[in-house]
C-alpha cells in the first residue's frame, strides 16, 4: 500500500514538472506583441493569432471552430511575415506575407470554408481592386518579357494574361512599382515608373 502511494505520488510531481517546464513562463507571455493586423473577416470568419515558447501561429476560425492553419513562424519573426489580411471578399481573402526590404510579396488567396489556397502556383502581389474583386498578381517575383501579369476575377475565377511593360523591367522592386490605374469592362490602365517618369500602359479586355 506505501509502495502504490509513493509511486502515485513521484508520478503526479513527475507529470506537474512537466507541465510546468513547457508552460510559457510569464516573461515570454509578457513579451509577445499583440498581432496588429486585421482579424475580423466578413461572413462571420476571423483570424485567430496564437504562439508557443518557440513559434507563431494563424489560424482561421469561424464561431469559435478552427477551419485550418494558415501559417507558422519563429517567435520575435515580424507578423506582416507570419501574414496579413491584404483584401477580404465573400467567398475568400488575400493572406500577404510580406518580408520588408522591398521584397516582393507572397500571397495566398484562401478559401474561407476550407483554408484552402485558391492559387495552384506561387503568386507575387501587385495590387487589387476589392470593389471589383479583382487581383493582379506575378507567378514570378522577379519577372522577365516572357512573363505575364495575372488579373484574377475573384467571382468567377477568369484569369487574363498580359505582358509587362517592357521599360519597367530594368527597375529594381519592379512589382511593387506597378498599380491599377483604372479598371473597367473593356480596359486596364496600370501606372508605373520608369526611369524617374510616371508612365501608364492600357490594356484591352
Amino acid at each position: 500500500m506505501r509502495t502504490a502511494y509513493l509511486f502515485t505520488l513521484l508520478l503526479f510531481l513527475a507529470v506537474a514538472a512537466c507541465a510546468q517546464k513547457n508552460r510559457p513562463s510569464k516573461n515570454n507571455l509578457e513579451a509577445l506583441r499583440p498581432y496588429d493586423y486585421q482579424t475580423k473577416l466578413s461572413e462571420g470568419y476571423k483570424i485567430l493569432f496564437k504562439a508557443d515558447d518557440s513559434l507563431e501561429y494563424l489560424y482561421l476560425t469561424k464561431r469559435g471552430k478552427k477551419i485550418a492553419q494558415l501559417s507558422s513562424d519563429s517567435r520575435g519573426m515580424l507578423y506582416k511575415s507570419l501574414g496579413y489580411v491584404g483584401a477580404d471578399f465573400k467567398e475568400c481573402f488575400v493572406l500577404v506575407h510580406s518580408f520588408g526590404s522591398g521584397n516582393p510579396h507572397e500571397i495566398e488567396l484562401i478559401k474561407k470554408s476550407t483554408g484552402k489556397n485558391m492559387l495552384k502556383s506561387v503568386a507575387w502581389w501587385i495590387d487589387v481592386d476589392s470593389q471589383k474583386k479583382i487581383l493582379l498578381y506575378s507567378t514570378e517575383d522577379v519577372p522577365t518579357e516572357k512573363d505575364k501579369m495575372i488579373l484574377y476575377n475573384v467571382r468567377t475565377g477568369q484569369k487574363r494574361y498580359f505582358p509587362f511593360p517592357t521599360d519597367c523591367l530594368d527597375e529594381p522592386m519592379i512589382l511593387n512599382n506597378i498599380s491599377i490605374k483604372t479598371l473597367t469592362n473593356k480596359f486596364l490602365i496600370i501606372a508605373y515608373n520608369s526611369k524617374g517618369h510616371s508612365k501608364t500602359k492600357r490594356y484591352t479586355l
